[in-house]
């Protein structure tokens, strides 16, 4: 197989790419082309999803630019596909608000790390999962530093690398979602 090394990071703007983040089933299939060179068969199997399910989204994917085609291989008459994601991870910079879009994205990141969450507690019971939350008020100048640090903090700890840099670490995933509190009747006044 060709050997291809995604780039660290992608910073996404265009529409249709931050578009495909606003599916499920589209993040579950990216984040296994993140992590490793599968064919459309090896994604259907490992999501246990229809193959031409996984197929549609693998071509919405391929034709956003996040994935590319690393190799072809012909198997007793079949032709296999590889694909691999462009970058390990994507950070998204939309240029214009759509309040519409970014629920779409938040539904589709939520219901991940639902699924994700749960598939944790539930395999690995003998690993403790942790939630942590916090509410209050922060200097509308500070949210940036807050990001940058939360940032440097997860790259502190956690190792993004495709092997483990040792036989007994443990995969980890860690997630941190700042948002402006909603307003509720009682804090109108306020």
């Amino acid at each position: 197989m060709n050997e291809f090394v995604p780039q660290p990071m992608m910073t996404l703007r265009e529409p249709d790419q931050i578009k495909a983040f606003t599916d499920p089933l589209r993040l579950r299939v990216l984040r296994i082309l993140c992590e490793r060179a599968a064919t459309n068969q090896q994604i259907a199997d490992t999501l246990q999803e229809p193959h031409a399910k996984v197929l549609y989204h693998v071509r919405f994917l391929l034709d956003a630019g996040l994935i590319t085609l690393i190799d072809t291989q012909v198997k007793g008459g079949n032709v296999e596909k590889y694909y691999r994601a462009r970058a390990r991870t994507f950070d998204l910079h939309p240029q214009a608000i759509d309040v519409e879009r970014d629920v779409a994205l938040a539904r589709a990141a939520l219901d991940t790390l639902r699924q994700d969450f749960l598939a944790s507690v539930i395999q690995m019971p003998e690993i403790e999962s942790y939630i942590v939350g916090r509410a209050g008020y922060i200097a509308p100048e500070r949210i940036e530093e807050l990001k940058t640090r939360l940032t440097a903090l997860f790259s502190e700890y956690i190792e993004d690398t495709e092997t483990p840099p040792q036989p007994d670490w443990v995969k980890l995933r860690a997630n941190a979602f700042i948002y402006r509190a909603a307003r509720r009747a009682h804090d109108e006044g306020t």
